[in-house]
């Protein structure tokens, strides 16, 4: 994104899709907090707020939008009156605002016209991970390898440089019968599973792929010639990434070759990321979490965000060593009682008898029994 290329297309949708990442956050936390949420920023406490106010949608949405582009937006914003700065107080943490009744309006109205609720719809309980950009990297190079292997050309330039991704495509094609495997059946496996795709979704995926004598064509160039937005035909292009992969997860025997592209390799739990799949492995076999940073090379503060996670998504698992039940009732119902989610107002109310991981515990696991109720 680029603050001077920014058509009215652009800019609309963008603040179409800020404003309603916004509302959750009203009066609990500051306007920085929806940028580093659609930036998709990994700091603790902004994985803290896409779980609390579940907003999965959202996350790593705009990777590339700048401050001086969130900066406009919200001034946008403000000359409209659709927000409000409330000051900060003696004993808060930090500024926050409130959405107006014309923002509201605004956010609706776009929300609507969008259709956000249909694109945001594979992403309304998870948080969206890597995987969807190493299928799409895994698929498009496969593709290209594929059809100059046909066109008997292996003399091209790969259009993934990377190289885990390049060593996979590789291990597709192990030999001469595998190989003709994939020529022969490629077109047709990829023809049904888009073929429930509404025909935009169906062209937008297949004029990005590149071939013998093919170059795909880029987003920019896409939004161009379709006059729409570029960052809302990426939402649309991420969700049919979405479709399809889940697609291919729950029809693997409807697809022998492509299912390759999704098969999950040693994750310990599916509702969980990797990464909080393998600390949960460890975790169940009652190894204190400073030993599983030991053991996993990663820091305690990582192991403390994917205890959250597990407390959102794993109801069955047991936290009450961290956390015992009188101390959770009584962070929820401080919380209530405040009406905020601000872990640091919680924190003090308590007067800094409990510490930030047990609040984070307490909310997560709050919003996880409204989840699987």
């Amino acid at each position: 994104m680029n603050s001077q290329s920014l058509g009215p297309k652009e800019k609309d949708f963008l603040c179409a899709v800020a404003l309603n990442a916004l509302i959750p956050l009203a009066r609990d936390r500051t306007l920085q907090s929806a940028y580093h949420i659609l930036r998709g920023r990994k700091a603790n406490q902004t994985l803290q707020d896409v779980h609390l106010y579940s907003l999965y949608p959202y996350y790593r949405l705009f990777p590339r939008i700048t401050k001086e582009e969130w900066e406009k937006i919200i001034l946008y914003f403000m000359n409209k009156g659709y927000i409000n700065n409330i000051p900060v107080n003696i004993g808060s943490a930090k500024p926050s605002f409130l959405v107006t009744e014309a923002g509201m309006s605004f956010a609706e109205e776009r929300f609507a016209f969008y259709e956000l609720q249909k694109w945001f719809e594979p992403f309304s309980r998870e948080l969206p991970t890597h995987d969807l950009d190493v299928f799409w990297q895994r698929l498009h190079l496969l593709v290209q390898t594929v059809s100059q292997i046909a066109a008997g050309d292996l003399q091209f330039l790969p259009v993934v440089r990377d190289r885990a991704v390049q060593q996979w495509v590789k291990r597709q094609l192990p030999d001469p019968a595998r190989r003709k495997r994939w020529e022969m059946h490629l077109g047709e496996e990829l023809y049904r599973l888009w073929e429930p795709l509404a025909e935009e979704l169906q062209k937008l995926l297949v004029a990005q792929l590149s071939g013998a004598g093919q170059a795909g064509r880029t987003m920019t160039q896409l939004a161009a010639m379709s006059n729409q937005a570029p960052s809302f035909l990426q939402v649309k292009f991420r969700y049919a990434l979405a479709v399809s992969m889940e697609r291919l997860r729950r029809e693997k025997a409807a697809f022998p070759l492509l299912r390759g592209l999704v098969q999950d390799s040693g994750k310990a739990d599916v509702r969980l990321s990797d990464s909080a799949s393998r600390t949960y492995a460890l975790l169940v076999r009652g190894i204190p979490k400073e030993e599983i940073a030991r053991i996993r090379g990663i820091k305690e503060s990582t192991v403390e965000d994917h205890l959250v996670e597990i407390a959102l998504r794993c109801p069955e698992w047991d936290c009450s060593d961290l956390l015992p039940p009188d101390l959770a009732n009584l962070i929820v119902q401080t919380k209530e009682r405040l009406g905020t989610s601000r872990l640091r107002l919680i924190r003090d109310q308590l007067q800094g008898k409990v510490t930030y991981l047990q609040i984070r515990l307490a909310l997560a696991r709050q919003q996880g029994e409204g989840r699987h109720a």
